[in-house]
């Protein structure tokens, strides 16, 4: 954009020789319309122009979604340095003072366009790895939903043995006292009130172990609903912590390691259980796989307090190989593992740093030793911040 024709025609001219496909404009007004319509990589613009001024007119391209990304250099005669600040205020990225060396203007322009070349890349880069960081925790999720599946099958399979039992039982019995009815005419009262007894035990068999049946599903239908949707929600700490160590049931029954849970019954929270399940999933596994690596015993000891200042202390605890010093500083790093290749992705803790500070709202600290094992601390606010 110039006011003046015959500039505007040298330049044209050199910046054509140069490779350059250019797209004029002689107002504000047409160069603003001509922006919109043709995305150029980079715009040229006059300071003074009839009507609205170069000022104005970058400053109505960066309002434009079209165009707020263009860069814009500005060309004038003006030497004034309250114009130069004027211009970068109004959003320009540079200025080429007139009159010019074209090796200078061509230098400024091939920088910004390998600027914003750079730039996109980056935005590409960045947007690769936001859903890069979606599918894991995606991943994770589905993770955590096939061991649940697992659990819930693991956990089913008693109370429904039990009743099945019982039912069989009792069918047998009930078959035996209906063959003396009918073919043996009748039975006697001390074989009556035998199987009225084995009928009320039967009876309560069922009871309890229905009962438990439908406690178990009732518990990994909220587990699953917390972990699928990260809803916020209320929720006593301790019963979310025994939900989701039911989840891992299946994987810990076959490791000689043991579970403690030392949660107060009365820390009420209004967070993100199922973020905050995938933590606790996270941590447990993290110490069965390298906190107790070729051990054949072990405690994992879960815990937690609540100070009268409106946070919740939890802390997953092993007392196993523990963390070398110069590993310590990293393990919360994308990728960072000491099994790559056998089992580590090196994605596990780093995810757990994200939930914790990004969506708990709270921080995460790790004390360790070699052969001292390692104590992973979460201070949570009771009120996580709403997404």
């Amino acid at each position: 954009m110039d006011d003046s024709l015959s500039y505007l025609a040298a330049l044209l001219d050199r910046l054509e020789r140069h490779g350059f496909m250019i797209v004029l404009a002689q107002s504000a007004a047409e160069g603003l319309m001509r922006a919109e319509f043709a995305e150029p990589d980079l715009i040229l613009l006059d300071v003074v122009m009839p009507g609205v001024d170069g000022f104005e007119a970058c400053r109505r391209l960066k309002a434009s979604k079209a165009t707020r990304d263009i860069p814009v250099i500005f060309m004038t005669g003006l030497t004034d340095p309250k114009q130069k600040v004027a211009g970068f205020d109004a959003g320009g990225v540079d200025y080429i003072t007139k009159p010019f060396q074209i090796e200078e203007v061509l230098a400024r322009i091939n920088t910004h366009l390998a600027l914003r070349k750079a730039n996109r890349e980056l935005q590409d880069m960045v947007a690769a790895l936001a859903k890069a960081r979606e599918d894991l925790v995606r991943n994770e999720k589905l993770a955590g939903l096939g061991a649940m599946v697992a659990g819930i099958a693991h956990e089913l399979n008693t109370p429904i043995g039990n009743s099945l039992m019982a039912a069989t039982t009792f069918e047998v019995q009930a078959n035996d006292i209906d063959h003396h009815l009918q073919h043996e005419g009748g039975i006697t009262r001390k074989e009556f009130e035998f199987f009225i007894k084995n009928a009320q035990l039967t009876t309560e068999i069922l009871s309890r172990n229905l009962n438990r049946a439908a406690d178990i599903v009732t518990n990994f239908k909220q587990v699953a609903v917390d972990q699928t949707s990260s809803q916020r929600r209320s929720f006593l700490l301790a019963e979310v912590v025994a939900g989701n160590v039911l989840t891992l049931q299946p994987t810990i029954k076959r490791t000689p390691f043991v579970i403690q849970q030392r949660i107060p019954d009365d820390i009420m929270m209004e967070s993100y259980p199922g973020p905050l399940g995938q933590v606790l999933t996270n941590l447990v596994n993290n110490a069965i796989l390298h906190g107790y690596d070729g051990r054949s015993v072990g405690l994992i000891d879960i815990s937690a307090s609540q100070n009268g200042q409106g946070w919740v202390t939890l802390s997953v605890e092993d007392h196993g190989v523990g963390i070398k010093k110069d590993d310590l500083a990293r393990i919360f790093d994308p990728f960072f593992t000491t099994k790559l290749g056998v089992g580590g992705s090196g994605l596990g803790l780093h995810i757990v740093h994200n939930i914790v500070v990004e969506i708990l709202g709270g921080s995460i600290d790790v004390v360790s030793e070699l052969g001292g094992g390692t104590r992973f601390t979460l201070t949570l606010p009771i009120s996580a911040p709403v997404r």
